[in-house]
């Protein structure tokens, strides 16, 4: 008797990696409040802030929330999203949402809604290096 593998090839079923952005983006995720839970699209985040054991959220409507998590808890939730970068002890920004790159000792980063953020001396390689492997090319 011959033993068969019965699981289809992983080529039938493979989704072109920008669909696989575009599904992952389009996706809800629940955030932590002090009184409940909010549901946003990960694509309307724009950055990150670190306000001691809470962060604070700015998406692209103008709002902010603010979540009982700490910064690193609430990038681990993030985790399957590769837009999201820490570029400050502070801050973690959405490259698709990143306007410009401003160089300096670490720089600074533009964001669409016009909000600067700097970019740490200390993280400004890794952000270069996320910067290339993101875009593809720089």
């Amino acid at each position: 008797m011959k033993i068969m593998n019965m699981r289809p090839a992983a080529s039938s079923f493979s989704v072109h990696p920008n669909r696989r952005r575009q599904a992952q983006a389009m996706r809800k995720i629940a955030l932590p409040t002090l009184d409940g839970f909010i549901f946003k699209r990960v694509e309307q985040i724009i950055f990150l802030e670190a306000d001691g054991n809470y962060t604070a959220l700015h998406f692209s409507d103008g709002s902010r929330s603010l979540i009982c998590k700490t910064l690193q808890h609430t990038e681990e939730l993030l985790g399957a999203y590769p837009q999201f970068i820490r570029v400050h002890r502070s801050y973690t920004i959405n490259l698709n949402h990143l306007e410009r790159y401003v160089r300096g000792k670490g720089g600074h980063v533009v964001l669409e809604d016009g909000r600067t953020v700097s970019v740490s001396n200390g993280k400004k390689a890794d952000f270069l290096k996320a910067l290339e492997l993101y875009f593809g090319h720089l």
